[in-house]
């Protein structure tokens, strides 16, 4: 599943809920707890722009790295020649 929006936290994944689809209420927000360890000065939701985070599990976070094709090749003209020895 990719998520365009979203924060982990302890390795859970919250994903942010546009406000296009609609705002849900503080307690139904699955940071509702973590603002509260802030005596609710910060907001995720405004702080993200959204309506909201939902809990959606477990995340495995894992990075790639394209690497270019042309990658350890040499180009002579415009022309690809093998390494020279």
């Amino acid at each position: 599943m990719e998520v365009k929006n979203g924060i982990i936290i302890n390795g859970e994944l919250h994903e942010a809920i546009g406000t296009s689809v609609s705002n849900i209420s503080c307690r139904a927000c699955s940071l509702y707890n973590r603002c509260a360890e802030t005596d609710y000065s910060i907001c995720f939701a405004d702080l993200f722009r959204c309506g909201g985070f939902v809990n959606r599990g477990k995340a495995t976070v894992s990075f790639s790295r394209e690497t270019s094709e042309n990658t350890g090749s040499i180009y002579r003209n415009g022309v690809k020649i093998e390494k020279e020895k």
